[in-house]
């Protein structure tokens, strides 16, 4: 298995994860430091959690704002978690402008393969294709309305096998908590049914994980995800990317 650490930034007010910790120009900065000894620094400017308004581009773009001045130093791969196509080629303009040589992915939790996705893929840089029954862009934010008694994984990922492509069944996503925990236990079977070789699993800090273990206390919480993600991929072969808001315990 190759393995790739995905340490995340949310510079939002309202994260359900991190409650804002890191809002502001001197956390922003200090955060980013800390990340890039990891591989790839996962930065999103909304939260996607259903109990929060969803924001439009405009507003997403201010907070960017606040985090270009400090990507030029860094070495990690930058991973932009949005769902706005506005967002992601304006840092794709951003990139070219100021000849920043790091890998970009794009990670969309839309569940959306358009137009904007094939333009994007056009770049060169890698593309997160998520699980999220939305359905509609704008809608993304809304997924715990789209609950479906049956997950058909195969069905929504076969036709989208692309080298630049890595698949998120987006745990905590239009999914019972019954479906996430079906996910997890059966990972190495799912992807090897699907035929792709290039995975996220991202469920640090997921409400389902609360859940099953009765807390609300982060520091716990952390390590059992270290331990629940050990077993779902203990046996995988293929390429995995684990976002998580502590990569230095993986």
């Amino acid at each position: 298995m190759k393995l790739f650490r995905m340490g995340v930034l949310n510079v939002t007010p309202n994260s359900f994860s991190d409650g804002g910790k890191f809002f502001g120009p001197s956390k922003i900065e200090s955060r980013l430091n800390f990340l890039d000894q990891f591989d790839v620094i996962d930065i999103g400017a909304e939260s996607t959690a259903p109990m929060n308004t969803s924001l439009n581009h405009s507003m997403e773009w201010e907070r960017w704002k606040l985090v270009l001045p400090y990507l030029k130093n860094l070495k990690a791969v930058i991973s932009v978690d949005t769902y706005h196509p506005e967002t992601i080629f304006k840092i794709l303009k951003y990139f070219k402008d100021e000849k920043l040589s790091q890998k970009l992915i794009w990670n969309d939790v839309s569940g959306k393969f358009d137009d904007y996705v094939v333009e994007f893929l056009k770049s060169g840089h890698d593309y997160i294709f998520s699980h999220n029954l939305s359905p509609q862009r704008e809608l993304a934010g809304r997924h715990m309305d789209y609950v479906r008694p049956e997950l058909h994984l195969e069905d929504y990922f076969i036709d989208k096998k692309h080298p630049q492509i890595i698949f998120d069944p987006c745990l905590g996503f239009s999914k019972t908590y019954e479906q996430n925990w079906w996910i997890l236990e059966n990972f190495a079977h799912l992807t090897e049914s699907i035929g792709h070789k290039r995975w996220l699993l991202g469920f640090s800090r997921k409400s389902f994980l609360r859940k099953k273990y009765d807390t609300l206390d982060n520091e716990k919480l952390d390590q059992i995800h270290k331990d629940e993600l050990m077993k779902a991929i203990s046996d995988y072969s293929g390429e995995l990317w684990v976002r998580t808001h502590r990569p230095e315990l993986i």
